[in-house]
């Protein structure tokens, strides 16, 4: 039974992860605007404390060496927000107030981007507990130089006000933003995502029902990519798995009917053991022909009923040369009345490898059957050759025969479907690539035409 699928929860879904990434992704975009932002906010609340004290000054130039009252003073003073201003011009020096004692000291002239950015950070740490001392030119009348002196706690508190009005803008452009993100990606990926989720999670279940299945989509991004891939992966899959349950019917079938059939053909070889004996001529000719088919019925009982059950066996791994292995192939599969056929072993001697000496022969005779019912009736040249490279052995087994036809390549090694010849079961070479693939090899059809055909096989040295 197939586990139970558990789904995420609505916090750990796709869609939430989005939401809050796109959130925390425009929140830390208004922190880098924040930043120079509020530097720049100091510097012109700086500015335009200084064009006050310049224009409270003003007065001091009207009243002439007669100068202002106490209380006059003190009020310019207060309306400009400063302690104390010096006004310093090329031909004189006006002052308004007393210059107290100040902890720190801010030229305008000098103040850099970096450095403003540090200042109003700086400002903000020490919480408007100080008395500052500010120089600047004029912004009326840049010829003239405004020193004045101030208390930093209404600066602070005109910086922290701003802070949280850009605060609560953030947030507010955050969400209003992630939630258009969020709505955008769920109707062009997040629900067509959840769709696909569906129809695999589906097609797991009920891998058989067709209705499960997404059709091909028409978008042409990746997602209407891996729809389309999809569908077609899952229309693949349930053919194949119909397939494979008519084979395991067969495979059923087969197993059930084997020993009856078995034992009927072998009473048809002790009937056909007798015949020899016969004096009649044309029953002594067509006897051996009538144990060979039986032999051959008896094989293909055997060879389809092994293959039916998709009997896995584990290779037991032996280390052995490989030349030896193939000469034992060679006298296999090379009848003696085949005088026409040459069998060749190119392999050197010092070849070696790990592998099952006895699923190897059955593979490389698997191919060795093949390439004899390949050659014309004249005979021909079937050889063997190997030699490593890198890491890997390749053994290639060729003959001199007329070729595959093209519409056999295509399903070559497919059960039942690749026979190489006519009246074939096609299970050769099904058989040998198993035997590759749990050696962690594989083999290939190399070449194949009109002067011969070549297969590949390749597995590792150790």
């Amino acid at each position: 039974m197939a586990s139970q699928l558990h789904l995420p929860s609505p916090l750990r879904s796709l869609s939430a992860r989005l939401l809050l990434l796109t959130a925390a992704f425009v929140l830390l975009g208004e922190v880098l605007i924040y930043v120079p932002s509020i530097a720049r906010f100091r510097a012109v609340y700086l500015d335009e404390r200084i064009a006050a004290a310049h224009l409270a000054t003003l007065s001091l130039e009207a009243a002439g060496e007669a100068g202002v009252d106490r209380a006059l003073e003190e009020e310019l003073l207060s309306h400009a927000g400063v302690l104390s201003v010096t006004l310093r011009e090329p031909a004189a020096e006006l002052m308004l107030g007393k210059l107290p004692p100040v902890e720190k000291v801010i030229d305008l002239r000098t103040s850099g981007p970096m450095l403003m950015i540090d200042e109003a950070f700086d400002t903000l740490r020490h919480g408007g507990q100080r008395t500052i001392r500010v120089i600047g030119p004029s912004p009326q009348r840049p010829a003239v130089l405004v020193d004045i002196s101030l208390h930093e706690r209404a600066l602070w508190n005109a910086m922290v006000n701003y802070s949280w009005r850009i605060l609560t803008l953030s947030i507010v452009i955050s969400l209003l933003t992630a939630l258009l993100v969020y709505g955008a990606l769920q109707l062009t990926m997040v629900r067509p995502l959840r769709r696909l989720t569906d129809s695999v999670i589906a097609f797991r279940r009920r891998p058989e029902d067709p209705s499960v299945g997404l059709p091909p989509s028409e978008r042409g991004d990746e997602i209407g990519l891996v729809q389309t891939e999809l569908a077609r992966m899952q229309e693949g899959l349930r053919v194949a798995l119909a397939q494979k349950t008519r084979l395991a019917a067969l495979g059923s079938a087969v197993s059930k009917i084997n020993h009856d059939l078995r034992n009927l053909l072998a009473n048809a070889v002790l009937l056909s053991d007798r015949l020899e004996h016969s004096q009649d001529p044309e029953v002594r000719r067509v006897a051996p022909r009538l144990l060979e088919s039986m032999d051959r019925a008896a094989r293909l009982c055997s060879e389809t009923l092994n293959f039916a059950r998709a009997e896995v066996v584990e290779p037991k791994k032996t280390r052995f040369a490989l030349a030896p292995l193939v000469d034992e192939v060679g006298l296999a599969v090379l009848a003696p009345d085949q005088s026409g056929i040459r069998w060749r072993n190119e392999v050197r001697a010092d070849i070696m490898l790990h592998a099952d000496r006895d699923q190897l022969f059955r593979a490389l005779m698997n191919l060795g059957r093949n390439a004899v019912q390949a050659l014309p009736d004249g005979g021909g040249l079937i050889s063997v050759g190997a030699w490593p490279a890198g890491d890997r052995l390749v053994i290639e087994v060729a003959d001199t025969g007329k070729g595959i036809a093209g519409a056999a390549q295509d399903h070559l090694f497919e059960a039942f479907s690749g026979s190489t010849r006519p009246g074939g079961i096609g299970l050769g070479l099904p058989i040998a690539r198993e035997i590759m693939r749990a050696h962690g090899g594989d083999i290939e059809l190399a070449q194949t035409g009109a002067e011969g055909t070549v297969f590949r096989l390749t597995l590792p040295i150790r």
